[in-house]
Protein backbone atom coordinates (compact mmCIF):
# COMPACT_ATOMS: atom_id res chain seq x y z
CA UNK A 1 0.00 0.00 0.00
CA UNK A 2 1.57 3.50 -0.78
CA UNK A 3 2.09 5.97 2.08
CA UNK A 4 -0.35 8.16 0.72
CA UNK A 5 -3.33 5.57 0.89
CA UNK A 6 -2.22 4.50 4.46
CA UNK A 7 -1.78 8.27 5.98
CA UNK A 8 -5.79 8.78 4.55
CA UNK A 9 -6.96 5.19 5.87
CA UNK A 10 -5.24 6.09 9.68
CA UNK A 11 -6.67 9.41 9.37
CA UNK A 12 -9.97 8.42 9.09
CA UNK A 13 -10.35 5.89 10.74
CA UNK A 14 -8.84 8.52 13.65
CA UNK A 15 -11.81 10.82 12.74
CA UNK A 16 -14.26 7.76 12.82
CA UNK A 17 -12.82 6.88 16.71
CA UNK A 18 -12.78 10.89 17.27
CA UNK A 19 -16.34 11.63 16.05
CA UNK A 20 -17.71 8.72 18.05
CA UNK A 21 -16.32 9.20 21.42
CA UNK A 22 -17.45 13.29 20.54
CA UNK A 23 -21.12 12.35 20.56
CA UNK A 24 -20.99 9.23 23.08
CA UNK A 25 -20.81 11.70 25.99
CA UNK A 26 -23.07 10.94 29.07
CA UNK A 27 -26.81 12.05 28.68
CA UNK A 28 -26.76 11.87 24.99
CA UNK A 29 -27.52 8.66 23.47
CA UNK A 30 -27.70 10.09 19.97
CA UNK A 31 -26.51 7.01 17.18
CA UNK A 32 -23.77 5.66 19.95
CA UNK A 33 -24.66 4.33 23.12
CA UNK A 34 -22.04 5.70 24.61
CA UNK A 35 -19.28 2.84 23.21
CA UNK A 36 -17.63 4.95 20.31
CA UNK A 37 -18.87 4.81 16.91
CA UNK A 38 -20.74 1.37 17.63
CA UNK A 39 -22.67 0.61 20.40
CA UNK A 40 -23.12 -3.32 21.61
CA UNK A 41 -26.20 -3.50 19.97
CA UNK A 42 -25.11 -1.86 17.27
CA UNK A 43 -21.88 -4.33 16.80
CA UNK A 44 -24.31 -6.99 17.78
CA UNK A 45 -26.47 -6.71 15.13
CA UNK A 46 -23.09 -6.91 12.65
CA UNK A 47 -20.81 -9.40 14.10
CA UNK A 48 -23.21 -11.76 16.56
CA UNK A 49 -23.51 -14.12 13.99
CA UNK A 50 -25.50 -17.28 15.97
CA UNK A 51 -27.16 -14.64 17.99
CA UNK A 52 -26.42 -15.90 21.44
CA UNK A 53 -25.68 -12.37 22.95
CA UNK A 54 -21.78 -12.64 22.65
CA UNK A 55 -19.56 -11.13 19.89
CA UNK A 56 -16.86 -13.68 19.90
CA UNK A 57 -13.39 -12.70 17.79
CA UNK A 58 -14.40 -15.85 15.89
CA UNK A 59 -17.59 -13.98 14.23
CA UNK A 60 -15.30 -10.96 14.28
CA UNK A 61 -12.82 -12.56 12.20
CA UNK A 62 -15.25 -14.20 10.07
CA UNK A 63 -17.84 -10.85 9.52
CA UNK A 64 -14.09 -8.88 8.86
CA UNK A 65 -13.09 -12.00 6.02
CA UNK A 66 -16.67 -11.51 4.45
CA UNK A 67 -16.78 -8.02 4.03
CA UNK A 68 -12.77 -7.94 3.09
CA UNK A 69 -14.18 -10.34 0.16
CA UNK A 70 -17.45 -8.60 -0.76
CA UNK A 71 -15.85 -5.33 -1.34
CA UNK A 72 -12.28 -6.66 -2.71
CA UNK A 73 -12.93 -5.82 -6.73
CA UNK A 74 -9.87 -7.01 -7.70
CA UNK A 75 -9.39 -10.28 -5.76
CA UNK A 76 -5.70 -9.26 -4.28
CA UNK A 77 -6.50 -9.85 -0.48
CA UNK A 78 -6.64 -6.16 0.12
CA UNK A 79 -8.59 -3.65 -0.27
CA UNK A 80 -7.31 -0.03 -2.03
CA UNK A 81 -8.27 2.97 -0.56
CA UNK A 82 -11.66 2.97 -3.14
CA UNK A 83 -12.66 -0.56 -1.62
CA UNK A 84 -12.34 1.03 1.28
CA UNK A 85 -14.34 3.93 0.62
CA UNK A 86 -17.06 1.76 -0.98
CA UNK A 87 -16.84 -0.92 2.35
CA UNK A 88 -16.92 2.41 4.61
CA UNK A 89 -20.12 4.02 3.07
CA UNK A 90 -22.08 0.32 3.56
CA UNK A 91 -21.21 0.17 7.26
CA UNK A 92 -22.47 3.89 7.92
CA UNK A 93 -25.45 3.51 5.81
CA UNK A 94 -26.25 0.50 8.20
CA UNK A 95 -25.46 3.19 11.31
CA UNK A 96 -28.04 6.13 8.86
CA UNK A 97 -30.75 3.83 9.03
CA UNK A 98 -30.14 3.13 12.66
CA UNK A 99 -30.28 7.16 13.15
CA UNK A 100 -33.42 7.39 11.02
CA UNK A 101 -34.83 5.23 12.72
CA UNK A 102 -33.96 6.77 16.28
CA UNK A 103 -35.27 9.80 15.38
CA UNK A 104 -38.26 8.63 13.59
CA UNK A 105 -40.36 8.19 17.08
CA UNK A 106 -43.47 7.55 15.62
CA UNK A 107 -41.95 5.44 12.84
CA UNK A 108 -44.11 6.64 10.12
CA UNK A 109 -41.18 6.62 7.93
CA UNK A 110 -40.42 10.76 7.83
CA UNK A 111 -38.77 12.87 10.58
CA UNK A 112 -40.52 15.60 11.71
CA UNK A 113 -38.86 18.88 13.00
CA UNK A 114 -40.10 17.97 16.84
CA UNK A 115 -38.46 14.33 15.97
CA UNK A 116 -35.21 16.15 14.78
CA UNK A 117 -35.28 18.40 17.51
CA UNK A 118 -35.58 16.01 20.78
CA UNK A 119 -32.21 14.28 21.14
CA UNK A 120 -30.40 17.82 21.26
CA UNK A 121 -33.33 19.41 23.29
CA UNK A 122 -33.03 15.97 25.99
CA UNK A 123 -29.14 16.79 25.75
CA UNK A 124 -29.42 20.61 26.81
CA UNK A 125 -32.50 19.53 29.70
CA UNK A 126 -29.96 16.82 30.85
CA UNK A 127 -26.42 18.71 30.55
CA UNK A 128 -27.87 22.87 31.70
CA UNK A 129 -26.68 22.85 35.49
CA UNK A 130 -27.51 26.42 36.39
CA UNK A 131 -31.26 26.41 34.97
CA UNK A 132 -29.83 29.08 31.74
CA UNK A 133 -31.33 27.19 29.21
CA UNK A 134 -27.96 27.03 27.95
CA UNK A 135 -24.93 24.40 27.80
CA UNK A 136 -21.64 25.94 28.95
CA UNK A 137 -18.22 24.31 28.68
CA UNK A 138 -18.35 23.92 32.72
CA UNK A 139 -21.58 22.51 32.53
CA UNK A 140 -19.99 19.37 31.03
CA UNK A 141 -19.14 16.31 32.81
CA UNK A 142 -15.10 16.84 34.76
CA UNK A 143 -14.41 13.80 32.99
CA UNK A 144 -14.16 15.68 29.61
CA UNK A 145 -12.55 18.33 31.18
CA UNK A 146 -9.74 15.99 32.46
CA UNK A 147 -9.61 15.34 28.99
CA UNK A 148 -9.17 18.78 27.32
CA UNK A 149 -6.33 19.76 30.66
CA UNK A 150 -4.38 16.23 29.84
CA UNK A 151 -4.27 17.33 25.89
CA UNK A 152 -3.53 21.32 26.76
CA UNK A 153 -6.63 22.39 25.96
CA UNK A 154 -8.67 24.59 28.69
CA UNK A 155 -11.53 25.99 28.15
CA UNK A 156 -12.93 29.35 29.52
CA UNK A 157 -13.06 29.47 33.16
CA UNK A 158 -10.99 26.34 33.59
CA UNK A 159 -7.81 26.35 35.53
CA UNK A 160 -4.85 24.16 35.68
CA UNK A 161 -5.68 21.53 38.57
CA UNK A 162 -2.34 18.98 39.16
CA UNK A 163 -3.03 15.34 38.14
CA UNK A 164 -4.26 12.87 40.63
CA UNK A 165 -1.23 10.49 41.55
Amino acid sequence: MQKPTKIALVALAGLVVIGGAAFSHKGWNHGFRGYGPMGFYDMAERYDANKDGKISQEEIDTNRASWLAEFDGDKSSALSLQEFQNLWLKARNLQVIREFQQFDRDANGQIALDEYKLPLSKFVAEMDRDNDKAVSDEELSPRRHWGMKRHGEMGPGQEEQPDAQ
